[in-house]
């Protein structure tokens, strides 16, 4: 996302399960660290993940949204030569260090007050803030390691998994170039994976001022919604009971808003969203036929 939204509501970070600023700090709290970090984001280096002897192919190395996420990396973790039940899990980790809870905490969502008096607006945020927590469940009494999940997601990206090649642009540096990574872009996208677009957009928009598709320049607050809601279309969940709608009521009381774009919209001025929404449908046309001159992916500008 970009600097503007950076400053923005929590929500909006949190809704992409997007950690990588804890992860970092966790793991990188020094100038040196950091730069491995950017290092990795390209070529990430060789981490250390214990794996059993590699048995038959996991049936499903993916989950859905609502599953039991301990379930599911109990069951993954004998599969983790696979790179993308790596990702997988790394992602069921990510999601619960972000929703779960620890012994020290209670059974409240960490950022919705309790009033003493419900009305219906408080129990709706009460009820999306259970609905969240519960794939997580699993998890309570048991911390999840910040370290396990960034060595999980390097191991992908380095035996290149497009998903978690794309979720590593994420700890770049944003005062970075972009252009030593911008070759890698094109073949990231042509998988038409909603994961990949969404991560891959909040890269190319973060730190920008503007960005140019095809004869346009767009500011790039304006850009990173587009990019956002072009993943909605190719596949994201981002509908009613989707993590996105869902941390829209917890965290801003947006409770009868039921796709993300309106959740958005509650935030932003009419003439941003108006923008956004044409540039989200030009996106997706332009990512589906891999348009990448018009997505700016050959400019020279980059730096």
């Amino acid at each position: 996302m970009t600097p503007g939204f950076a400053e923005g509501p929590s929500w909006r970070a949190l809704a992409g399960a997007a950690i990588p600023v804890l992860l970092a700090a966790f793991i990188a709290p020094d100038g040196n660290s950091a730069r491995s970090l950017q290092a990795a984001a390209r070529s990430p280096p060789k981490a250390t993940v214990r794996v059993s002897a590699r048995p038959p192919p996991l049936p499903v190395t993916t989950y859905q949204e609502g599953d039991d996420l301990r379930t599911f990396v109990e069951r993954a973790r004998p599969y983790l030569g696979d790179p993308r039940t790596m990702y997988s899990v790394s992602q069921a980790l990510e999601e619960c260090h972000a929703w779960g809870t620890t012994p020290e905490e209670d059974d409240t969502y960490p950022s919705v007050s309790v009033v003493s008096h419900v009305d219906l607006l408080q129990w709706k945020r009460m009820w999306a803030s259970a609905a969240l927590a519960a794939p997580c469940r699993g998890f309570d009494g048991r911390a999840i390691d910040s370290r396990e999940i960034l060595a999980l997601l390097q191991e992908a990206a380095r035996q290149g998994e497009p998903h978690a090649r794309a979720r590593m642009l994420a700890f770049r540096d944003i005062a970075a170039p972009k252009s030593d990574l911008l070759p890698d872009i094109p073949s990231l996208l042509a998988t038409g994976d909603p994961h990949v677009v969404r991560d891959v957009g909040a890269f190319l928009t973060r730190g920008e001022v503007s960005l140019r598709y095809g004869d346009e320049d767009v500011d790039a607050p304006s850009a990173a919604i587009a990019w956002e809601l072009a993943a909605c279309d190719m596949g994201y969940p981002c509908g009613p009971m989707s993590r996105l709608v869902l941390t829209a009521c917890a965290f801003r009381g947006y409770c009868d808003e039921y796709r993300y774009d309106q959740a958005i919209a509650r935030e932003e001025a009419p003439e941003r969203m108006a923008l956004a929404q044409r540039l989200r449908e030009r996106l997706v046309q332009a990512l589906r036929r891999q348009d990448w001159s018009w997505l700016g992916l050959d400019d020279r500008r980059w730096n």
